[in-house]
């Protein structure tokens, strides 16, 4: 994960970042990894049950009640969407991973501070809740940053230069069909390397593990989700959470990875023009226009400019005495004048 530069301690193992911090191996320039913690709400414990792994076969079980039951998958499409603007805008760079190199977005970006004061960023797709973050992928033993191929959409091998794990991770072509800049996943429930254990539930909710080679019994000893088996040494996968309800603890998310390639939604969003401002053409519905902003939006006489007279139809009283009082005065003036002009007046 990124380790924020104004952090002091890993956000999961509490451990000091001094003793955590180290380079990432380097990706493509339009790629991106990012690390997820998932976790869904159960319809009948209401436990925030892990989701280890990115699984799109429509159902989910609950790691607290054992409860398998239905899991609507079109909430991946806005999850991983949400993943991919936090891979690709994070900080500590203003503007991510690949600033545009004429149009500034960083005093947009709200992604930023992941990388500098914080973490993960957090966010909930109905009863699906999200952490994401930058990320590489890591060794599930040794915690060293794995080699990585990409032979094919979908399929990743992996190898951790320090012990020498080999693996290969697969998902489902329903799972990359949800988000097309989707490439890949790492996750320890993915590989398919290496075969699954058996899982048998009784009728008291006890899971119990079983080789999938010569069906004895698993005993996990550690945490971890690759398992031998001690009597005929077949390796497998046994899911995170079942490894810790089997070891009596609570369950809680594991990281896996996600590989996403080109420009993350929020980015396209940021660097798209502005929508251009309405216009209006017509000299009518300009005129119309500015009548309306003057007669609703300003009193008048208040806004500058000059007012015909407003026009009220039928007949007006108090406007004929106005006229007839004022037509009176007119003549009685003009009659002075004249007598005065012929001397009739003294």
């Amino acid at each position: 994960m990124v380790a924020p530069l104004n952090g002091t301690a890993c956000e999961v193992c509490k451990r000091p970042l001094a003793q955590t911090r180290g380079p990432a191996p380097v990706v493509a320039p339009d790629s991106a990894w990012v690390a997820v913690r998932c976790a869904f709400t159960c319809n009948s414990c209401r436990f925030l049950a892990p989701l280890d792994a990115l699984d799109a076969d429509g159902a989910v079980e609950c790691a607290h009640c054992g409860l398998r039951q239905r899991f609507d998958v079109d909430q991946w499409k806005s999850a991983l969407a949400f993943g991919h603007d936090v891979g690709d805008l994070a900080g500590p760079m203003p503007e991510g991973r690949n600033p545009h190199p004429v149009i500034w977005i960083g005093s947009e970006n709200t992604h930023v501070e992941t990388g500098i004061s914080r973490t993960f960023e957090h966010e909930t797709f109905g009863v699906l809740a999200v952490d994401a973050t930058p990320g590489h992928p890591v060794c599930g033993r040794c915690r060293e940053p794995l080699g990585i191929s990409v032979p094919s959409p979908g399929t990743v091998h992996t190898l951790c230069a320090r012990c020498g794990d080999r693996a290969t991770h697969a998902i489902s072509d329903a799972a990359r069909a949800l988000y097309p800049s989707l490439v890949a996943a790492v996750s320890e429930e993915l590989r398919s390397d290496r075969p699954k254990a058996r899982t048998t539930a009784t009728a008291a909710g006890v899971v119990a593990l079983s080789c999938p080679s010569c069906g004895a019994p698993l005993e996990l000893r550690e945490v971890g989700t690759v398992h031998t088996c001690r009597y005929c040494n077949t390796g497998c996968i046994v899911p995170h959470q079942s490894v810790l309800r089997a070891m009596h603890r609570t369950p809680e998310p594991s990281i896996f990875w996600l590989l996403f390639q080109g420009l993350s939604p929020g980015r396209t969003e940021l660097l798209a023009p502005p929508p251009a401002a309405a216009t209006v053409t017509s000299e009518a519905a300009k005129k119309a226009l500015r009548m309306l902003k003057i007669g609703r939006a300003q009193p008048v006489g208040e806004a500058p400019g000059v007012y015909e007279a407003p026009e009220r139809t039928g007949f007006n009283g108090l406007q004929w005495l106005v006229t007839l009082g004022l037509a009176g005065i007119a003549l009685a003036i003009g009659l002075g004048v004249a007598l005065l002009a012929t001397g009739v007046m003294p």
